[in-house]
């Protein structure tokens, strides 16, 4: 017998605010498929075949993470440019441990590793479950913060919120896991369409 979800007052709240919200943008999903298929030719050894620019970089680099997550998103601007660029850089400081002090081949490095472990689709996973959650707090947390009465009220709703993304996320992808090799433009529109209707409980 499945269980049946129950609505928390956040879930509802959040859906009330996302109504007139923005719907995600089409660079998202061309973002999707190119860190797919980067880390698909990363695991392959095949270096950065995907990519419009080769990711090179000596040690002295300032922000090599950076560097990284910008050859995603050449064309995105504004606030969508912003929110990838986050969450491309969130998901990579986690598969590195947050250690700061190394170049693009040893970021690089350290992916393989942590994709060689079975993990590709986690990390795809991962960078979904940051951007969805940037991407909606972006548009409430404002909101939230206003309704809140006090810091810890407001720090419990955030965290709330953040776990209601990576439910719908994970909830999402959960039964596209071993098509992951075929990910395509369509199949990529569909899972956020799928987690944007959950979000918003359409």
């Amino acid at each position: 017998m499945s269980r049946t979800h129950v609505v928390s007052p956040t879930e509802l709240r959040l859906r009330q605010l996302l109504k007139d919200k923005p719907r995600i943008g089409p660079l998202t999903i061309s973002t999707l498929l190119r860190l797919n298929q980067w880390t698909n030719s990363i695991q392959a050894g095949q270096g950065d075949a995907p990519l419009r620019r080769k990711l090179t970089g000596p040690a002295t680099d300032p922000d090599p993470i950076q560097q990284i997550a910008e050859n995603f998103i050449d064309r995105a601007n504004g606030m969508e440019r912003q929110l990838l660029s986050k969450s491309l850089q969130e998901a990579l400081f986690y598969v590195i441990k947050f250690e700061t002090e190394l170049d693009v081949t040893q970021i690089k490095m350290r992916l393989k590793r942590f994709l060689g472990h079975g993990k590709r689709f986690a990390f795809i996973q991962q960078f979904l479950c940051l951007y969805i959650f940037n991407y909606v707090w972006s548009h409430t947390g404002e909101s939230f913060r206003a309704a809140a009465s006090s810091s810890q009220v407001f720090e419990k709703e955030m965290e709330e919120v953040q776990r209601i993304c990576e439910r719908a996320v994970a909830s999402v992808l959960k039964s596209t896991e071993q098509t992951e090799h075929r990910l395509d433009r369509n199949t990529a529109k569909e899972l956020i369409q799928r987690i944007e209707q959950r979000l918003r409980g359409t």
